[in-house]
């Protein structure tokens, strides 16, 4: 089966998503940073009880925080509100096309009711390209264009 098919016909919910890190609106960045840095992640989601209000992602830390602002603002101050969600029964294909059109590296997963039940990470996109298309993935040359000069091995 070809890539094409397998990303039009595999879902999100076939992904080893990790279980979401979530934090409450008036969390200081200084505490979602750590959280961050314990879990090894990069974003937490921003809920009121259940509900998915923003993502705050690595790239909201080094482009709204860090040059200017305290450490101990609220996370709902940075975060993105209302972010663009998939759902587990979503295509793969067309959750990656989300994140391509959005410039999305992190995309909540959330069920029927929005509450949130992973994210999906452009990791999990290769890590999913790479299972499925071993040789097509791992065979590629690091320049779409390279081509061998000369033989390769002893």
């Amino acid at each position: 089966m070809s890539i094409y098919e397998n990303l039009m016909k595999d879902r999100v919910s076939g992904l080893e998503l990790n279980e979401p890190l979530s934090v409450s609106p008036g969390t200081a960045i200084r505490d979602v940073i750590q959280l961050l840095v314990e879990k090894g992640r990069g974003c937490v989601l921003v809920c009121e009880g259940k509900v998915l209000k923003g993502i705050f992602t690595e790239r909201d830390l080094l482009m709204k925080i860090i040059s200017t602002h305290g450490l101990d603002h609220p996370v709902e101050e940075f975060m993105t509100p209302e972010p663009i969600t998939v759902q587990p029964s979503e295509i793969i294909a067309v959750a990656l096309k989300t994140m391509r059109n959005g410039g999305l590296r992190h995309i909540p997963v959330v069920d029927g009711d929005g509450v949130p039940v992973g994210i999906l990470s452009i990791k999990h996109i290769v890590h999913y390209l790479a299972d499925h298309f071993p040789e097509a993935v791992y065979n590629l040359p690091p320049e779409p264009d390279q081509t061998a000069t000369q033989r390769e091995g002893a």
